[in-house]
């Protein structure tokens, strides 16, 4: 089961929830015992080897650098081959 990101307006907070894909488009209880807590847009990061290999690319076919802020950081990998 995948886990999802859900806000709840009553108590201003955003909090994870392991939940069945045919659960996740409806509102939940948040920690605090709220109903009607909302899921939210979640970033997906890339999953990949973790070598440095991969990354590099990763970046070298326009897939935004390569890095999880897309290249505007100054971590080298954006067009390093």
């Amino acid at each position: 089961m995948p886990v999802y990101e859900y806000y709840c307006r009553t108590c201003n907070t955003k909090f994870e929830k392991l939940q069945a894909m045919s659960a996740s488009a409806r509102s939940t209880e948040c920690p605090e015992g709220h109903e009607g807590a909302m899921r939210t847009l979640s970033l997906v990061a890339r999953m990949g080897s973790g070598s440095a290999d991969d990354m590099l690319d990763w970046g070298a076919a326009g897939a935004g650098g390569g890095c999880g802020c897309g290249g505007a950081c100054s971590c080298g990998s954006f067009g390093a081959n």
